[in-house]
């Protein structure tokens, strides 16, 4: 019985990892294309088996990242499209939103569409982001 489970354990583990491959080119160093476990997809640059230089990422849930990448991580200028529309053009470091950007969104159903936030961002959150105060009437203007 023990043997049965061993092979079996064997079984599972080697074909969850053949779903995840190098589908084209050189996944170590060179230009390739990689087709991870979860449906995500990788088609650029490599360096050491790791994401390094320009390169496209489609994840499996329709956001796609073009851009520059170092060690595995979205650091450069890039490019972020969510499934939803919004986007994302500036700087990255270490995989998040870090220094001079553009966040563009639509908020369906309110008088901002087609929004726009241009500025700097700091570890994946916008800095000096000011919004202002609600629950104030607006003067109206003398007839």
């Amino acid at each position: 019985m023990l043997k049965k489970s061993a092979l079996f354990f064997l079984f599972v583990i080697g074909t969850a990892t053949a779903n995840a491959q190098c589908t084209e080119g050189n996944c170590y160093n060179s230009n390739g294309t990689y087709l991870f476990e979860n449906g995500d997809q990788y088609k650029g640059l490599w360096k050491k088996g790791k994401q390094d230089g320009y390169g496209v990422y489609e994840f499996a849930n329709g956001d796609v990242y073009k851009g520059a990448w170092k060690e595995g991580l979205m650091s450069g200028r890039g490019t972020y499209t969510y499934a939803n529309g919004d986007k994302y053009i500036g700087m990255w470091k270490d995989g998040k939103m870090d220094g001079r950007g553009h966040f563009y969104w639509d908020l369906p159903g309110d008088l901002m569409t087609n929004a726009v936030y241009e500025g700097f961002f700091k570890e994946g959150a916008p800095q000096n982001l000011e919004f202002p105060e609600t629950g104030t009437p607006l003067e109206q203007p003398e007839r």
